[in-house]
């Protein structure tokens, strides 16, 4: 539970989320990809980070939670009410965070349908907490190229809509970054209060559930969130050439 960094030690709960419920692929979270369902990479990447980073798998799933019991892993089994297309990863978390974040100071979140993991990314993030009291999260981004806003069209099967052309080649693109879901760290304290409502903020505002001061981790890293078959072709041929 205590992760050692270059000048502080902090307690660390690892929450592995993998919920049923799935629009874009049906059973995702248990989908085969390379021979393992897809939610087993995030709990190993999670079990990985070192004996003393506490994890709990949250999950509606029977093949997980079996999965988790006949390896000694430490299961939640989700709140039914926290399980819906409508719920918010929130619930989730302050659940998980109720039931074994005690002694714990900061949380990271690890979404199941994430195969491609990268135990440094992890690392930097609790170095950037650790060490830098001004930021209660730190979170993992990556530059948007290809799928930038200024060649996108809003979406219309009947026309292509006229947008104004720009003369933009993708090295002179204005830059954008989005989270790419592979980290999420925040300090417990600071995300149980505002949750719970004792500490107004702003919920306008993209991941202000965290904080008010998010440290973005750029990286260039092949990171497949998987949502639809065409994410679950792409990252079992990647697993498998791996």
């Amino acid at each position: 539970m205590v992760v050692s960094t270059s000048s502080k030690k902090v307690n660390v709960l690892s929450v592995v989320c993998a919920r049923q419920g799935s629009k874009g692929l049906l059973n995702k979270c248990i989908a085969d990809v390379g021979g393992r369902m897809l939610a087993q990479y995030a709990i190993d990447y999670s079990l990985s980070l070192g004996e003393n980073v506490r994890t709990v798998v949250s999950t509606d799933i029977d093949e997980l939670i079996s999965y988790c019991e006949d390896r000694g892993v430490k299961i939640l089994r989700r709140n039914p009410a926290y399980c819906s297309d409508e719920s918010k990863i929130d619930d989730a978390l302050a659940e998980a965070i109720e039931q074994y974040g005690d002694g714990c100071e900061l949380c990271s979140l690890v979404y199941g349908n994430i195969p491609t993991r990268y135990s440094h990314l992890f690392e930097d993030a609790v170095a950037v907490l650790a060490e830098d009291p001004s930021f209660d999260a730190a979170m993992s981004m990556q530059n948007v190229e290809k799928y930038h806003p200024a060649w996108m069209f809003d979406y219309n099967v009947d026309c292509l809509p006229r947008v104004k052309q720009v003369h933009y080649r993708r090295q002179m693109l204005p830059q954008k970054m989005i989270h790419d879901g592979h980290t999420i760290l925040f300090r417990i304290d600071e995300f149980i209060s505002r949750y719970k409502g004792s500490r107004d903020y702003d919920r306008a505002y993209k991941y202000s559930i965290f904080g008010d001061t998010i440290k973005p981790l750029i990286n260039d890293l092949l990171i497949i969130d998987i949502d639809t078959e065409k994410d679950l072709k792409l990252a079992t041929a990647v697993l498998t050439a791996k």
